[in-house]
């Protein structure tokens, strides 16, 4: 250890010099207090003896000067002084000193505030250390941090959160959301919007919401249905997380067009929707959250529901009736209930929900994830999917053919338009039609699986009640087919300006009363009647033979000529 001495008194400073050196010090002496900092700045002593009254300086000064060049560095300072007045000592302290020792000194004391210093001195050493490794981590962490959080945004983007009919409030505990809020446009028109929770909170919460995302957003711009997405959402998280982590979830279709609402509910808090005299319907949940189970034991069946123009849908995590105030309360389902109910202008629900829970909340800290979503039932909503640059797009049209015949066991586990749309978008890179083509494709093939190979009626959808049989006995028929068959025929012809894409879809029915559909589409808003108008208006061509169990439509495309 190298001690600093500073002391006036020739005598005092070389008897305490030899004492020092004979316990092994390594020994610098200064004469004045202006010496006392030029011998620290030059030789970096580790403790230093101040005497208190020296020429030009004094021992005050002189600390005061060399504490505030040591900076962050722990330097101690024992004043040696003859002084026993209290306010004197108290000034050693003041002026930046460590301890003090009065003269004459004992040498079993001195050694021992040494040692006491030098333990001061290590210690403030290794704490020093040990912050900066912390910072250090700390600086590492918040940078991973940042990367991990503009990869999450990217993955889980706001789809068509931002669409004129959905608001949305957001509002995680910790830096990642334990709380998962996606909405994308269906290809056929309406929209897709999952709400979802996963145990705990943070990132670990947040990691499982990165693959929900891609599959959500993959899938249904593919054109898979609301069940499939959560069927391949729950074997996904069946595989990748630990036991006792699991993603409750509700899911919702809005189908405006067709005043319809799909929903399913697994684990999460009652869905409402209101109409004009209040809440019309409570979708509690009766399904498992998604990632416990497997798919064969995963009831994916949603609930059908007639809606209005006007309708407003509310979906919200725990987080919102679970707020807690200073009096360990809960905001609970009867205030949330009561506003969304009773509220006289509807336009005011949203933003009343939050302010009340912000009001009740009160200077509490949040404990929970909050997320709140309104989706009001209009036609005016999100409806189209997006579209990629004309730039990624293959606009030089060549020649193909693609057929494919499904027999009933395939029928029956199998939806094979998503599959067929995307190989024809990756094929001639029409990703930009796509909607054009699923309409289509999904329109014609379910007419020939509904009214040919099943024989079932269109017009049992006209009613609530005949919606929701004629999909149960669709259920019940196709499980029990035994025959029949459909069979997919593409060919594509380049023409100058894009090309021409020919559909032939043949079904062994006995074919279907085609002959006088509905031709005024935008008059019809019924559930019966509008598909073939629907496809006659985004095809060149449409024409059904024989008996209806062979139709042919040509599509033609080129730059901007989708009509979707």
């Amino acid at each position: 250890m190298k001690i600093l001495l500073a002391e006036d008194e020739a005598v005092s400073r070389l008897m305490l010099s030899h004492y020092l050196e004979s316990e092994g010090y390594d020994v610098i002496t200064a004469q004045t207090g202006i010496e006392a900092v030029e011998a620290f700045e030059r030789e970096q002593p580790d403790i230093i003896l101040m005497d208190v009254i020296m020429p030009q300086m004094d021992g005050y000064e002189a600390t005061q000067i060399i504490k505030q060049k040591a900076g962050e560095n722990f330097i101690p300072v024992l004043f040696l002084t003859a002084l026993n007045d209290e306010q004197q000592l108290a000034n050693c302290v003041a002026c930046g000193g460590d301890d003090f020792l009065t003269k004459p000194y004992s040498k079993v004391i001195l050694r021992a505030k040494l040692e006491a210093l030098e333990r001061q001195r290590d210690l403030h050493t290794a704490l020093t250390e040990e912050r900066d490794r912390v910072q250090y981590h700390q600086n590492r962490l918040v940078q991973e941090q940042a990367v991990a959080e503009s990869l999450f945004r990217r993955v889980v983007h706001s789809g068509c959160l931002d669409a004129e009919n959905i608001r949305y409030h957001l509002s995680p505990m910790a830096i990642f959301n334990g709380d998962l809020l996606l909405a994308t446009p269906r290809p056929e028109g309406g929209q897709y919007i999952l709400l979802g929770d996963f145990t705990g909170h943070g990132l670990p919460a947040a990691v499982g919401a990165m693959p929900v995302a891609d599959i959500f957003y993959t899938m249904t711009a593919s054109g898979f249905s609301g069940p499939e997405i959560l069927n391949e959402v729950n074997g996904k998280l069946r595989n990748i997380l630990p036991t006792g982590v699991f993603l409750a979830t509700c899911f919702i279709e809005t189908d405006p067009e067709l005043h319809r609402l799909w929903v399913w509910n697994g684990g999460m808090p009652d869905i409402l929707i209101r109409g004009p005299e209040g809440i019309k319907y409570r979708i509690e949940s009766s399904h498992v959250p998604l990632g416990i189970i497997g798919n064969k034991k995963l009831d994916i069946k949603p609930e059908h529901l007639e809606i209005a123009e006007g309708d407003r849908i509310y979906m919200y995590s725990d987080g919102v009736v679970e707020t807690q105030n200073a009096l360990s309360e809960m905001f609970g389902y009867d205030r949330l209930d009561g506003i969304i109910d009773k509220t006289n202008d509807p336009n005011n629900i949203f933003d009343l929900v939050l302010e009340s829970i912000t009001d009740f909340r009160g200077p509490e800290e949040q404990s929970d994830d909050v997320t709140l979503i309104e989706v009001v039932c209009t036609r005016k909503g999100c409806d189209a999917i997006a579209r990629i640059d004309s730039s990624e797009c293959n606009e030089t049209a060549t020649r193909w053919t693609l057929s494919f015949e499904l027999k009933a066991d395939a029928l029956q586990n199998i939806d094979p338009i998503p599959v067929v749309t995307n190989m024809v978008g990756r094929i001639q890179g029409l990703d930009r039609y796509k909607r054009d083509l699923y309409v289509i494709l999904i329109e014609l093939f379910n007419n020939a699986l509904d009214h040919g190979v099943l024989g079932l009626k269109s017009a049992l959808k006209n009613s609530h009640q005949g919606f929701t049989e004629f999909y149960e006995e669709r259920e019940r028929r196709l499980s029990m087919l035994k025959e029949g068959w459909i069979r997919i025929d593409l060919k594509h012809h380049p023409q100058d300006s894009g090309g021409l894409l020919h559909i032939h879809i043949h079904d062994s029915g006995p074919g279907f009363e085609y002959q006088k559909p509905d031709a005024r589409l935008e008059a019809n808003r019924t559930a019966a009647g509008r598909g073939i108008p629907l496809v006659r208006k985004l095809c060149k061509s449409l024409e059904y033979r024989d008996v209806g169990n062979h139709v042919e439509a040509q599509y033609e495309w080129g730059m901007g000529t989708s009509k979707a």
